[in-house]
């Protein structure tokens, strides 16, 4: 009865996370208190993924990557795809993949593709290629550089947390190197010479207004005589409120030829025409009646909406932005920047009614009119990335040496068995608040604390499967083993790769890895063989995420701000996820033998 428990309680966490239903975090905190509150795990138990070695790494990751962000180590490597790659596709591709590759080695995947992303948009200007050949393959060289090395990814910890668990050796730092190397150089040799093929060269309308089809929600208003408008500020017409009407520009009738941007206190004056964003069924309704007149059938473009110290931008939320959740209004985006948001794009569908009340998630990409500095204060920001403009926060490029030696005696450590990786990664932290290559104020706000929670609140799942609970591991294991263990521990391997490439496509990947972890090393002792070959092929099998562009956060980033249709993941994602399958297959069994298990 105990197995049908847990299963029914991961095929419910499986829908929602597919469904999308709540976020992954929130249902990873439900599946830790129905076990609670079941009696399936105890207090300690249900809790203890907050002091898991593998959570406690993965917060040292996050903070260590930005160190490498604050002191321009990582932009000087995404400089380096402009020198290198040159104008030719193949090369630029090559480049592009194992420039974010080795970056995502030593960073959270997601970080790396937030920081090369501006560069991708001015690389595509300079050389004349479609920005859309190359976000795709920045996301996915992410996720495969993640591979190569014990802190590239979190599913490589949870793995190697797995193993120590159940009695085994974890793997060591760059235990992933061979089999990473070799899934990433196909990757990489894949999308140069066929899959950037595949991705269409979708032409973008020069034209932003065209882009978020704003034409039918932009309409220029007269303030007639005797309007109750005149003498009245932006921000005291109520009438403005009640019909939802976003004034972008104002044009006074003394200065016909002249036209600026209104703030909430520019007072409305008899003639003045005001180009309005919005539905305009309450304008048509009161016809001559009303408080504002339709001026004229304009056809409006992106000159209508910028002009001397204006300018239209497309900005994208960011993976660890504090208005993550919060809508446009709650996040006093106007009052913050300075800037009106003009339309909104989520997974390459735009947004224009009542879009400031929807709540923000990563890879949102909004259309802001603002002054230049008012951009450049948003691409400054931790929330926004300025898809665009290729415009970094200030680096601290002095102390890049000194961070690059604390990031190296930090892997060093963890390499040689010095001390525990994640003993070695919070020196590495210590050290960079010392030294001010991190600040300490910003320490916190770099975590994806999301992750973080979703990783430690799935980790009681993996307790009460084990044989000192439920026992559905091992269940799962000798079903599994009766299926296929006739056919050989290489179809067994198959078996797990394949199922953790399907669940990880609904779920995330470190949350396909608490799951699955526990079940390959039980599949692996039921075989009778060392459980390493099972635990890498779950590694990879949980970052091979490249059917759909929801699995992983660096596909929802680019999916949003490439205007992608979701067919183009599947369409490239899914001969490269059979090539790795390939590999995975003929590798791993090559570098990781299928060793019987030591007798006691």
């Amino acid at each position: 009865m105990e197995h049908y428990l847990i299963l029914g309680l991961i095929a419910v966490a499986l829908t929602l996370f597919a469904l999308e239903m709540a976020r992954p975090d929130v249902v990873a905190i439900g599946v830790m208190l129905v076990l609670l509150l079941s009696g399936t795990v105890n207090l300690q138990e249900g809790f203890s993924g907050f002091s898991s070695p593998a959570v406690i790494t993965v917060v040292a990751m996050f903070i260590l990557s930005s160190g490498l962000v604050r002191t321009g180590v990582a932009d000087y490597l995404a400089g380096s795809i402009i020198r290198l790659g040159g104008g030719h596709p193949v090369l630029l591709t090559l480049v592009v993949m194992i420039t974010v590759g080795l970056m995502s080695a030593f960073m959270n995947n997601i970080g790396a593709v937030a920081i090369l992303l501006p560069t991708m948009f001015v690389i595509a200007q300079k050389s004349n290629y479609p920005v859309t050949k190359l976000l795709i393959p920045l996301s996915f060289g992410s996720l495969l550089g993640g591979l190569m090395t014990l802190i590239g990814t979190p599913p490589n910890l949870l793995c190697s947390m797995a193993l120590e668990e159940a009695g085994f050796r974890g793997f060591r730092m760059f235990d992933f190197l061979p089999t990473g190397a070799a899934v990433m150089i196909t990757g990489a040799l894949y999308m140069a010479l066929a899959g950037r093929f595949l991705i269409p060269a979708r032409p973008e309308s020069p034209s932003l207004t065209q882009q978020y089809h704003l034409e039918g929600y932009l309409t220029e208003v007269l303030v007639p005589e005797k309007s109750p408008l005149i003498g009245k500020s932006l921000a005291q017409s109520d009438s403005l409120k009640e019909m939802e009407l976003t004034v972008l520009r104002l044009r006074r009738a003394r200065e016909p030829q002249k036209s600026f941007v209104p703030s909430p206190t520019t007072v409305l004056e008899e003639g003045d025409r005001l180009v309005v964003e919005g539905n305009i069924e309450p304008l048509l309704k009161r016809k001559d009646a009303g408080p504002l007149r339709i001026y004229a059938e304009t056809k409006f473009d992106d000159a209508s909406l910028t002009g001397e110290g204006v300018q239209l931008a497309e900005v994208a939320v960011a993976p660890n932005a504090t208005l993550l959740g919060n809508s446009i209004n709650q996040g006093h985006l106007r009052r913050r920047y300075n800037v009106l948001v003009l339309a909104l794009r989520r997974r390459g569908r735009s947004i224009r009614q009542r879009f400031t009340s929807v709540p923000l998630a990563v890879g949102d990409v909004l259309l802001v009119q603002g002054s230049p500095e008012a951009v450049g204060e948003m691409a400054r920001s931790h929330d926004f990335l300025v898809a665009k403009r290729l415009e970094h926060a200030t680096r601290d490029a002095r102390r890049a040496p000194l961070t690059l030696a604390i990031m190296a005696l930090a892997v060093a450590s963890a390499a040689t068995g010095l001390v525990h990786i994640s003993v070695a990664g919070w020196l590495g932290v210590l050290l960079m608040a010392v030294t001010g290559c991190v600040r300490v104020q910003d320490m916190y706000h770099q975590v994806e604390w999301r992750v973080v929670f979703l990783i430690a609140c799935m980790m009681p799942l993996g307790i009460a499967m084990n044989d000192q609970h439920t026992g559905t591991a091992r269940w799962l294991a000798e079903q599994v083993t009766r299926w296929t263990g006739d056919y050989g521990p290489l179809v067994v391997l198959a078996s797990l790769f394949l199922f953790t490439t399907l669940v990880t496509e609904v779920m995330s990947n470190a949350a396909a890895a608490v799951l699955l972890a526990p079940i390959g090393v039980a599949i692996a002792v039921g075989l009778g063989l060392e459980p390493y070959p099972f635990l890498m092929a779950i590694a990879i099998g949980a970052s091979t995420t490249f059917l759909t562009p929801i699995g992983h956060q660096a596909n929802v980033l680019v999916y949003g701000v490439g205007n992608y249709r979701f067919a183009d993941f599947p369409r490239v994602g899914l001969l490269l996820n059979l090539l790795v399958f390939g590999v995975t297959m003929v590798v791993v069994p090559i570098v990781w033998p299928f060793t019987p298990l030591a007798v006691p």
